[in-house]
């Protein structure tokens, strides 16, 4: 089941967060976490749920937060033709729950949430090691439009 987060859900989100962001600690070191991180990221997931412009979707089964995806609204710029962007920020649905259609219902979820609030496109980044996301999501039929890259700095 699907219930929207509020700040009460912190400890059992916070938990579901960090394994996304232990699954990514490998992927490129844009995703390494700083030693002690645990305040920091909590705090950050807490905002989140409180922005006026943010939804935090959780599925819910048996009691368990078994998967979670963070949605946001941004206007854009006004001189282009998509300009009410909706941006999806994580996903993660825990490893024995995947491929069951959670992360289906989730988008529905959150791209409903979206339209609502007046979004005329969805975006999202995918590691481009994760090749798991990148299917789920070319599989709902999402696309690449650019390249993010990265240049490291000292």
């Amino acid at each position: 089941m699907i219930v929207e987060a509020n700040p009460e859900d912190i400890d059992e989100l916070f938990e579901l967060w960090l394994e996304l962001m232990q699954h990514h600690q490998g992927m490129h070191k844009v995703f390494k976490c700083k030693p002690n991180h645990e305040n920091a990221l909590k705090a950050e997931l807490l905002k989140r749920i409180r922005e006026k412009d943010t939804k935090v979707f959780a599925y819910e089964e048996e009691g368990d937060c078994v998967g979670m995806m963070i949605c946001h609204i941004r206007q854009g710029i006004n001189g282009f033709e998509l300009s009410r962007k909706g941006y999806i920020a994580e996903t993660i649905i825990k490893e024995a729950y995947r491929n069951k259609g959670i992360g289906q219902e989730l988008f529905e979820a959150a791209r409903n949430w979206l339209q609502d609030k007046g979004a005329d496109h969805i975006e999202l980044q995918v590691s481009v090691k994760n090749a798991g996301a990148i299917k789920f999501w070319q599989e709902i039929g999402f696309s690449a439009s650019t390249q993010h890259m990265v240049l490291l700095l000292n």
